[in-house]
């Protein structure tokens, strides 16, 4: 994925200011995730994608580390996994509205 964003990026002659700008993103930021340093398709990288004219695809970002197994069991975590990949159309815009979606899960299950 990161190969593809800079070469995006190179193609569209964008510095990290500019394309930071048509995302709406900090160009400190931009900086960090054309770097790769990421762990998750936040809004920031799925903004910086659509700009870039990359599909994000269900194998571009690595794992997220493991929950304290005191707060899942394997099983359950893959079964989540599962369930979150097959809600996916691989797309940044999907991306969006499922991350939505889950954090307004989150916001119900914390009341």
């Amino acid at each position: 994925m990161v190969r593809r964003m800079q070469a995006a990026r190179g193609r569209l002659g964008l510095s990290y200011a500019a394309l930071g700008e048509r995302a709406g993103v900090d160009a400190s930021q931009v900086s960090r995730i054309c770097r790769g340093e990421y762990a998750t398709f936040s809004d920031s990288v799925v903004r910086i994608c659509t700009v870039l004219g990359e599909r994000l695809r269900s194998g571009d970002a690595e794992p997220l580390p493991a929950l304290p197994a005191a707060r899942r069991t394997d099983a359950a975590w893959a079964k989540l996994e599962r369930s979150v990949r097959s809600a996916w159309d691989e797309t940044p815009a999907g991306a969006e509205r499922l991350a939505k979606v889950i954090a307004a899960v989150g916001e119900i299950g914390r009341r």
